[in-house]
């Protein structure tokens, strides 16, 4: 369990997680954010540019990825905590259990983002609009769309 000590109003479970599931990481992301504390909660569109970097063989999966204004990156959050069940989160709002926010903090610390694709140069895509720390492994990319679209 993390040597972090509770924050007010946090419960946390020693249960632990089960290891039935394999995940394959494919890549990981290069960002400016180094810490969590620099990290946004919710990255602009138009903020600063990431690299999301494919690992071989998965590179070649990118064939066709520039004809999509947006992709959705599925990222593995491996620097949260996995053991609270209830969090109060800093924007308030009062103590909620983890499914009722989007923080990182769960169970299986899986990210879903959507960014705005700039370029592909090879194995790498330029992105903005990503909210993740500087390393954080990737798991998926799929093709997505505009999020204010309807």
């Amino acid at each position: 369990m993390p040597d972090k000590p509770l924050k007010p109003n946090e419960i946390a479970t020693e249960v632990p997680l089960g290891a039935d599931a394999t995940l394959g990481f494919i890549g990981h992301v290069e960002t400016p954010w180094k810490t969590l504390r620099d990290c946004p909660k919710r990255a602009p569109l138009d903020g600063p540019e990431s690299t999301v970097v494919l690992a071989a063989p998965w590179d070649r999966a990118l064939d066709g990825v520039e004809g999509f204004d947006f992709l959705e990156l599925f990222l593995w959050f491996h620097r949260a905590r996995r053991d609270l069940l209830v969090i109060d989160p800093a924007h308030g709002g009062g103590p909620r259990g983890v499914f009722a926010l989007r923080a990182p903090v769960r169970p299986n610390p899986i990210a879903v983002t959507t960014v705005a694709l700039v370029a592909r140069h090879g194995n790498r895509l330029i992105v903005r609009g990503l909210e993740a720390l500087d390393g954080t492994p990737l798991i998926d990319i799929k093709p997505g769309r505009c999020p204010n679209a309807p």
